[in-house]
């Protein structure tokens, strides 16, 4: 495999996985919630969501509710509740955040989830914050699109891998969502929760300066797109009729709109008002309102109006407010609208008519009696609507939701006890490995590659001597000595079934894989195997020389770590030591130059074999007694464990998720989930494990068994890569299912990786390595 280039950045939309659900059956009692933490907007910052998860806050009859408010480049005076800030544009901010968040030990994470609110392509950096989370974390979607961009499909696709739970407020919300993919088990329908009305109208009205004027109100930030512009249009109908009827606008212009543009959108309205001669008739009062002055609005107002332009509109708080308090509304048919106002709870009228909104505007204030029992309607509706039974019923998700944090997905295998060579027999011919498979049977079609026999050779010569096993090595050491290019000295890859070259020189990639086969071949105890290994290593001395791939430069760095086993091998390849320390010495320029304040990585993108970069400065540094290259690759490595980390099992709370292939992974992006490959865990393991061995602590081994894990079905869809009956590994996991392939590369790094488990392992138990059996 070579090196993957960021050439394509967008995946096309496709719909989102069927995650598995813990049946709620074996879901354990939740222990008492004591403490929940919600993230999202706070008051006093101006919106809808700060209002919002004020409120949640205030409802929920739980022991301590904390908050983390997110700014917008502005700070605010956050009441005690809030906790600490995080900046939205400072995706540094998002990888402390977990860290502080982790250290409360809260035992529920809430999100109000917005695109907008969040910073990063469509939000994305508030993924980086969830994923390294302990708690489980519950998603209130504020906004739900049917047709969404590809950037807002791939973090809506995230967000609910990693929520145990989705709140949602419309039943056209949570229908759209499991028609693409999310279960209908983990969706939960809360409607927006809405204070009690108890003022009398009439006084209201006084208060305000009303009197008995007939009273139409829309409140809310003001900004183009709410349709402000229609609603004024209709007011000439309105007013033949009631010439005293006042529509009042209540509300502050959106603090965003406020920044680009001004009160412009303001004064249009005002200028469109006085063209049509109703100026009299329209009040608008640019403040934002408190909860406490809202509630005499709306107990003043006879007509509640929103006139937004967008059917998409999934949610709308102050419609919910007027719903759920019995107020007499009308509205354009965007779809919160229609499920809110059906079984005549309210009038919808159509978009961008003002007439047809005119003419009932007029109807309603004509008729007290239709008023009245449209409201009676509306307020039977709004029981469910008062904050205290929303967050009686955000308590019951939360309890619900406890359990993930101690529960495994029950579905992963046990892990091999052994080596089973089993497949690899099945695909390797007098030739050499093939390099693919159909199903279980291989494809010759596909020939061979230097590559894989590479992998095959490191992977028998590790295991115990035996008759089968100097089999295979000396049959795939006969592979790599016929693709080394007697004129060159490198190696070629691509060998068709009919045993012809199919290009002069073979990829970098496969260059430092052969050589680094050969090394631990060259150490082989059986003089069979390391002579002609060391005899390959001296004719192809210059396929490790002059690579510029940061992985090919790296598995070059793991193949001289191995060498500083044999002094006497490693004075025999100067040449390739001079090589590793300037390798070891780019792959630190590299991370001078890319990494960034929460990317502490060596390039701008995740692409394949991530952990193969800080694996091979954590071996060369351990090797050569390079601190430097040492650090670094511990650094970077724990930083890339939390990139391919998920909340579904183990009994600290999260297993391994491999960065898929679907997609390069940019800076703060989604991840992409599919596609991921057994490479991606493999080389983990192997980097975890060389981590351990640096003596860098016991999580370390633990953090190798995961990513082990997710090979024997630790995954999103809970099903094993191993074939139990075939000893062959699946090429991928795919959004509805693992392939049906089992490749070389795939077969030989899971065994691989079994290998390098159990020596570490061995190491820690008995202080030292220890052989491994094998079933032949």
């Amino acid at each position: 495999m070579t090196d993957v280039s960021p050439l394509s950045r967008r995946a096309a939309p496709t719909a989102l996985p069927a995650l598995p659900v813990r049946p709620a059956a074996h879901v354990t009692p939740a222990a008492p919630l004591r403490h929940v933490l919600l993230i999202g907007n706070h008051a006093p910052r101006q919106c809808g969501i700060a209002t919002f998860t004020a409120d949640v806050a205030r409802a929920l009859p739980v022991e301590r509710v904390s908050v983390v408010a997110m700014n917008d480049g502005h700070t605010y005076p956050y009441p005690p509740e809030v906790v600490f800030a995080i900046e939205q544009d400072a995706l540094d901010e998002y990888v402390s955040g977990a860290e502080r968040i982790n250290a409360l030990r809260p035992d529920v994470v809430c999100v109000q989830h917005e695109y907008g609110i969040y910073g990063g392509p469509a939000g994305a950096y508030l993924l980086t914050l969830l994923r390294g989370l302990d708690a489980p974390i519950v998603t209130t979607l504020h906004t739900v699109l049917e047709t969404p961009s590809a950037e807002q499909r791939a973090v809506l696709e995230e967000l609910c891998a990693l929520s145990a739970g989705i709140v949602v407020m419309s039943a056209r919300a949570v229908d759209i969502l499991v028609r693409q993919g999310v279960p209908r088990g983990r969706v939960r329908l809360i409607h927006h929760g809405v204070p009690d009305l108890t003022g009398d109208p009439a006084t209201e009205k006084a208060r305000l300066g009303v009197g008995e004027r007939p009273l139409i109100l829309t409140f809310g930030l003001i900004g183009r797109g709410k349709g402000l512009d229609t609603a004024v249009r209709a007011l000439p109908d309105v007013v033949r009729a009631h010439p005293d009827a006042l529509y009042l606008i209540l509300g502050a212009t959106h603090p965003h709109v406020l920044r680009h543009e001004g009160e412009a959108y303001r004064e249009e309205l005002l200028a469109l008002a006085r063209e049509l001669g109703v100026q009299d008739n329209l009040r608008m009062d640019n403040r934002f309102v408190e909860l406490d002055d809202l509630k005499r609005y709306l107990t003043a107002a006879d007509v509640y109006l929103t006139p937004y332009p967008n059917p998409a509109q999934i949610t709308s708080g102050t419609l919910a407010y007027a719903v759920g308090n019995g107020k007499a509304v009308v509205s354009t048919p965007y779809w919160y609208a229609e499920e809110l106002l059906a079984d005549g709870r309210g009038v919808l009228t159509p978009f961008g008519e003002p007439r047809a909104m005119g003419e009932a505007l007029s109807a309603l204030l004509s008729d007290p009696h239709a008023r009245a029992g449209m409201g009676a309607r509306a307020e039977v509706f709004g029981e469910a609507m008062r904050w205290p039974a929303v967050g009686a019923a955000y308590a019951e998700v939360f309890g619900q939701v406890q359990p993930r944090r101690h529960g495994r997905m029950g579905r992963r295998a046990a892990r091999p006890a052994q080596v089973q060579l089993t497949h690899l027999h099945a695909m390797t011919d007098g030739t050499g490995l093939f390099q693919h498979a159909t199903g279980a049977v291989p494809n010759p079609h596909e020939g061979y590659t230097t590559d894989d026999n590479a992998r095959a050779l490191q992977l028998v010569c590790r295991l115990p001597v035996s008759a089968a096993h100097l089999a295979l090595a000396r049959r795939y050491l006969s592979f790599l000595h016929y693709a080394i290019d007697e004129g060159s000295g490198v190696f070629r890859n691509f060998l068709s079934y009919d045993r012809r070259w199919l290009e002069a020189r073979g990829a970098e990639n496969a260059q430092a894989r052969a050589v680094r086969a050969l090394v631990v071949a060259a150490l082989h105890p059986e003089p069979l195997v390391s002579d002609a290994a060391r005899e390959l290593l001296r004719r192809s001395g210059r396929a490790g020389l002059g690579l510029e791939s940061p992985r090919a430069q790296a598995i070059l760095l793991l193949a001289v770590s191995d060498l500083h086993r044999s002094p006497a091998l490693l004075a025999e390849h100067g040449a390739l030591l001079d090589a590793a320390r300037g390798y070891a010495l780019t792959l630190a320029s590299l991370h001078a130059a890319s990494a960034r304040p929460g990317w502490n990585w060596f390039e701008g993108y995740l692409s394949y074999a991530n952990a193969e970069l800080p694996h091979a400065l954590i071996a060369f540094g351990q090797a050569s007694g390079d601190t430097g290259s040492l650090t670094l690759g511990l650094s970077t490595l724990d930083w890339l464990h939390g990139q391919q980390r998920g909340p579904l099992g183990g009994p600290d709370g999260w297993t391994f998720w491999p960065v898929g292939c679907e997609r390069v992974y940019f800076r703060g992006e989604a991840r992409p989930l599919w596609d991921g490959q057994p490479i991606e865990a493999a080389v983990s393991v192997a980097a975890y494990a060389a981590a351990y061995a640096a003596g860098a602590g016991e999580a370390w081994l633990q953090r190798a068994a995961r990513a082990l894990d997710w090979l024997t079905g630790d995954n999103l869809l809970g099903q094993p890569m191993l074939d139990a009956v075939t000893a062959g590994c699946r090429d991928g996991l795919h959004r509805h299912g693992p392939s049906i392939n089992q490749g070389a590369e795939s077969t030989v790094l899971l065994w691989d990786a079994v290998l390098d488990l159990q020596v570490a392992a061995a190491q820690g138990e008995r202080g030292g390595p220890t052989p491994l059996s094998a079933d032949d």
